[in-house]
């Protein structure tokens, strides 16, 4: 397959939080994107689904251009296809009801979902273990990861992510997550 190169793309990024923002930035720039990525302010799941309907209409609008559109929103204590449905329902209730696709195979269309938070992907990269998706702290909460990476440079993991864990294909162990980002990433090489 051919690798991905992003240069000249204009990519509008939304997603929940500047840790997302910082890791999906440093990721798309290691793949060649210029400084041309927009972030679409918004801070929380309902603001970045709310405004992936009206981006993805955008995108569509213009979709013949080198154009993408990045959406990451934490799974927090849903499932990593219960976050994906709602998607798929803020952008086509009819297809949704009827459990179609809302997007095309051939559109730059991006949609990102941590298991938990994308904290969770920093520990996976960081230590190459997981155990947010299965182990439950003293509380009965899924396990989260989120206060151990409060300043983490995200540039420093999606570097390691790309060039020395993707390179060979992402390893079993890695969060099912992670797996369906890089799915989503093989939508580029189209």
């Amino acid at each position: 397959m051919a690798a991905i190169d992003l240069k000249g793309y204009r990519i509008t990024v939304l997603c929940e939080d500047i840790a997302q923002y910082d890791f999906i930035c440093a990721y798309l720039k290691l793949l060649g994107a210029d400084k041309r990525i927009i972030r679409l302010p918004s801070y929380n799941n309902d603001t970045v689904l709310k405004l992936y309907s009206q981006a993805a209409i955008s995108y569509r609008k213009y979709a013949n251009q080198n154009i993408m559109l990045v959406a990451m929103i934490d799974a927090d204590e849903k499932t990593l296809n219960e976050r994906l449905r709602s998607f798929d329902r803020v952008l086509d209730e009819e297809k949704y009801q009827l459990n179609q696709a809302t997007r095309q195979e051939d559109e730059k269309i991006l949609l990102f979902v941590p298991i938990r938070n994308i904290e969770s992907w920093f520990h996976y990269i960081a230590t190459n273990t997981i155990e947010v998706e299965t182990k439950k702290g003293s509380d009965g909460k899924i396990i989260s990861y989120k206060d151990q990476y409060p300043n983490v440079d995200a540039s420093v993991l999606a570097k390691k992510l790309k060039n020395e864990i993707c390179i060979n294909g992402l390893p079993e162990n890695a969060p099912a997550s992670l797996h369906h980002a890089c799915d989503q990433l093989n939508r580029l090489k189209n």
